[in-house]
Parts: structure tokens; C-alpha cells; sequence
């Protein structure tokens, strides 16, 4: 029997971008040979592309700095530190940090060589920074640098090399140890890297901001000499994770709507909105609760020769959830602020009574594109233990559905309660059009043969879970029935059962009769 849902696109793993550079333009500055040390950012985008860190509302980074490979060998040219854990900041339009101290702040980036940058650090001290709404004042504690002050600093051309040890967003809890072969920068349990949404519909997650969340990291060497801005080319320490839909149901339209809806008793809770999944391992009969993890710690390993950066997940005192706190998704829903990267791709259906239904895409019968309406909310979770670590959780999740659909005739509506479909920890990715396989370019998502991590989330990769609906969902039409997104266990009863005429027979006429006599005249008896 078919599950409602076919798992088609399950992740594609993220490339590396060969041109990272994002530059600045001013005024040349190289004429004093004092001349500044200056960032310019970006992102390798989980989407197989680049962004720049301020476009996804990151305006911050932490970083640390040493000048190596000394040009003589006299102690004092020993490798020395420059930046401890400064925090560097963007300053835009209305947005990020006051740039009025900042003597090397442009409002537009450039070339390489001019030494000016929306991006900065001078002044960022908390006893120097003075800004006011709408920018990031003293009071917002979690934005501000652990320095009291932050000086500009300069190129040293008495070494060949500068090394820097990169981490976003800026967070105090970060520490660093220098040393000649493998530096190395630790991220705590707790207190640090944790998941998060956006356009949550968890209200727990309600306070979360990816600006203090979403976690990447860089390594970069300079070239003194060169007497050019950094260009910081950040990857991403957890994933993306995003779920999308499609109907194939011959002569119906399909609405998705909150899973306890249209029921005896309406949704007033989260758990009982929107799409729900909880954690489950793969069980006969029944399925087993749960857990992933929702904060870990890390460690990044830079190599001194190059400041090539490594990065370690590691779970040992992290937090985790198991299936009273499923992941919450919000139904498709148009104009909310992911509508960008995740359309809801709606299209209004007048039913019965002057109500409108909001429609899902449907299969597409003409070419080879098929379009999709996502859940506006994405989740971005920390990377999860692999088969060959001790953390591992073997956990999938089952996803609890509840949609309507609506006869493209008479418009008569039957809502499906409660459908569910699990996606496995492991599983085999094909592209978008269902029928290719992928092979990610990132090794460590490979889980053997040609499987692949499916739950069990991989760092600086995009997950979309695809999910289409049919006539061989499972679920219930009964409005009556108990709904529990907490049980793991995916339901095996089919939902909709066609209306079959599986014969046509004729009763044969009744044995009684009239037997009639017939008088002279008009008149007459009958004997029965």
C-alpha cells in the first residue's frame, strides 16, 4: 500500500564556490604604507552559491588574528597575536552597528585595494560604542564585543604572512588557542550553536534569531605584501532544512490545513498546528521514540601552514529532544517573510458557501518542471551524529499531515485527519525531477553505497523533504478520531476509500397476483 507521501528530493549537498571575493572601493591609501587591515564578507550559501553575510541579516563576526612566518628570526618577530576575539561589525543602512568611530567605514563595497568597507571593527569596544535605534545599542549585550576596546590595526610587512581565525555570529563563549602547527577555536555544548527557524511556528522558538544562531566558520592566510583587504569566505557549521508539496489526486484539489483542524475540537495549541514531525526509529510493529539534538559544540582546527579551517561537531553535554517536541512546520502560506526561497505558490479555488480554498500545485502533466508549494518556515538544525560516532541517535522522523480535498465538480469536501509517512535516516537522493540520482559533492553525507543522511543532518548542507499527496494516503475522513503528532508509529489504514458499485441485481417481481372474474355488466370480483 502506498504511503501519502513519496520521499523524492531528500538533500543535495553543498559545492565549494571558487570565487569568493567580495571587495571594497575608496580612496587608494597605499601611498602611507599604513595601511589598515580591513574585512569584506561572505557566506558560502547552503544553496550551492555565495551570499553576502549582511543579505541574510548577519551583521557580525568573531575573529581572531596572528601575524606569522616572521621575515627574520629575532625574538621579537616571534608569531604575535593582533586581534583577540574582535568582534567585527557591519554598519548599513539603518541596520548593524553606528559606524560614527570607525575611521575606515564606506557605505559601498569595492575594490580590494582602497581600504574601506561597510564591514569594521575600529570603535566596537564596549566601552567606546555609543549607538542608538535602529542600530545595535550598548544594551543589546548579546551584539556586543568582549573587548572594552578595539583599535585599528595595520599591515606588518616585517612578516610574510596574517592569519585569521573566523567564527559567525559573534558569540563570548568562543575560545581560541594558538599553536605552531594546528591552532584551534572551541565552541562550548551549550550556551553556543543551537537550532532554530524561521517563520517558526513552535512559539518557543518565537525569540530566536538566525543573527545569533545560524553558525559558520573560515579560515583565511593574507599575503602582507599584497596590503589587501580580507575577504572572509564563511561555510556553514549546521543545515537547511526545507519541506515542499504536490498533489496527484485525479479530479480533486488538495488544501493542506492545520493538522487538528476541522475537527471536534479546533487547534489552540502549537502541537496541534501547521505539519508536525516527531523523532522515531524504524520498528516492528511499532516505531520507537527518538531524539536529535538541538545544540552541540565544535571545535575548528586551522592549519598554521595555510589557515586551512576543519570543523568538528561535537555532542558529548548537548541538549536534545525526543517526540514531545516534534519539529513544527506551518502549512503553506503566501506572503510571510520566506516567500522568496520558499513560495507557498497558492492558487485560490471558490468552493460551496462563498469559501475559498487555498490549492497546492499538482502533478504536472505537460513538460518535465514541477512546481511545489513549501512551508514558509525552515528550519536550520545543528549537524547530527553519523553511524560511526557514539552519539549516534538512529533517528528518523514521522510526519503527521491533515489536508482537504475539494471535487473540481460539485466542489464537495472531505478532509483527511492525521496522514503519515516517516523519512528514514538513510535513503537514496534522486533530483528534482524523481527519476536521477544525485551524488552530493560533501563525503561526509554519504552514508554507504549510495545512501545517503537524510535526518541525520550534515554540516553546510540543503535538505527539502518533498512530500506528494495521493488517493492511497493513509489517515482517517472520521473527524471523531483522536490525533497524537507524538506517536511515532506511521499509520498503515488508508484514508480514502473509492465509492464502487461492485454489482447491479434486480429483485424479481413479487409471487402475488390477482386472479379476476368477470360478470355480466360492469361489475367484477377479484380473488387473490
Amino acid at each position: 500500500m502506498k504511503k501519502i507521501f513519496l520521499l523524492t528530493v531528500a538533500a543535495a549537498a553543498i559545492a565549494a564556490c571558487s570565487n569568493n571575493d567580495l571587495v571594497s572601493e575608496s580612496t587608494d591609501m597605499r601611498t602611507s604604507r599604513q595601511v589598515p587591515i580591513e574585512f569584506n564578507v561572505q557566506k558560502q550559501n547552503i544553496t550551492r552559491a555565495t551570499s553576502n553575510l549582511e543579505n541574510v541579516k548577519h551583521y557580525n563576526f568573531g575573529v581572531w588574528a596572528w601575524k606569522v612566518q616572521a621575515k627574520t628570526a629575532a625574538s621579537v618577530t616571534a608569531d604575535q597575536e593582533i586581534m583577540n576575539n574582535y568582534l567585527v561589525g557591519y554598519g548599513g543602512n539603518n541596520v548593524g552597528y553606528n559606524h560614527d568611530n570607525a575611521t575606515t567605514w564606506a557605505n559601498e563595497p569595492g575594490g580590494a585595494d582602497n581600504h574601506f568597507s561597510p564591514w569594521f571593527y575600529e570603535g566596537l569596544g564596549t566601552s567606546e560604542y555609543s549607538g542608538t535605534s535602529p542600530y545595535y545599542t550598548i544594551s543589546d549585550v548579546d551584539y556586543m564585543s568582549n573587548n572594552t576596546k578595539q583599535y585599528l590595526r595595520y599591515w606588518d610587512l616585517a612578516y610574510a604572512k596574517t592569519n585569521f581565525y573566523c567564527y559567525a555570529p559573534y558569540n563570548k563563549n568562543v575560545t581560541f588557542t594558538h599553536a605552531s602547527g594546528t591552532s584551534t577555536m572551541t565552541f562550548p555544548a551549550t550556551g553556543a550553536i543551537r537550532d532554530g527557524y524561521d517563520e517558526p511556528l513552535n512559539s518557543d522558538y518565537n525569540a530566536y534569531s538566525r543573527t545569533l544562531g545560524e553558525f559558520m566558520y573560515a579560515g583565511v592566510q593574507a599575503n602582507n605584501e599584497n596590503l589587501s583587504d580580507v575577504t572572509v569566505p564563511f561555510k556553514h557549521m549546521g543545515a537547511q532544512l526545507f519541506i515542499r508539496f504536490y498533489e496527484d489526486i485525479p479530479g480533486y484539489k488538495v488544501e493542506i490545513i492545520d493538522l487538528g483542524a476541522d475537527t471536534s475540537t479546533p487547534p489552540s495549541t502549537d502541537i496541534m498546528k501547521g505539519i508536525q514531525a516527531t523523532p522515531a526509529i524504524v520498528g516492528t510493529p511499532n516505531y520507537a521514540n527518538g531524539t536529535y539534538y538541538t545544540t552541540s559544540g565544535a571545535t575548528i582546527t586551522f592549519d598554521e601552514s595555510d589557515a586551512t579551517a576543519t570543523y568538528s561537531p561535537k555532542w558529548t553535554g548537548s541538549t536534545t529532544k525526543d517526540n514531545t517536541t516534534p519539529l513544527m512546520f506551518k502549512i503553506p502560506t503566501a506572503g510571510l517573510s520566506t516567500a522568496s526561497v520558499a513560495p507557498a505558490n497558492l492558487t485560490d479555488f471558490a468552493g460551496l458557501n462563498s469559501t475559498t480554498h487555498k490549492i497546492i500545485k499538482e502533478k504536472v502533466t505537460t513538460g518535465t518542471t514541477q512546481d511545489y508549494s513549501y512551508s514558509p518556515t525552515i528550519y536550520y538544525p545543528v549537524a547530527q551524529p553519523t553511524s560511526d560516532k557514539e552519539e549516534w541517535t538512529n533517528t528518523g522522523f514521522t510526519f503527521h499531515v491533515s489536508y482537504r480535498i475539494i471535487a473540481e465538480d460539485n466542489k464537495e469536501v472531505i478532509t483527511v485527519h492525521n496522514a503519515t509517512v516517516h523519512v528514514p535516516v538513510t535513503g537514496t537522493v534522486v533530483s528534482n525531477n524523481e527519476t536521477d540520482p544525485v551524488t552530493p559533492s560533501n563525503d561526509t553525507h554519504v552514508a554507504s553505497g549510495s545512501n545517503y543522511y537524510i535526518t541525520a543532518w550534515q554540516p553546510n548542507v540543503k535538505y527539502t523533504y518533498t512530500f506528494k499527496i495521493t488517493k492511497n494516503s493513509t489517515g482517517t475522513t472520521n473527524p471523531t478520531t483522536t490525533i497524537d503528532p507524538t506517536d511515532p508509529t506511521p499509520s498503515s489504514i488508508k484514508s480514502l476509500y473509492p465509492i464502487v458499485f461492485d454489482a447491479a441485481t434486480i429483485d424479481d417481481y413479487s409471487v402475488n397476483y390477482s386472479e379476476y372474474t368477470v360478470s355480466e355488466g360492469t361489475s367484477y370480483t377479484t380473488t387473490p
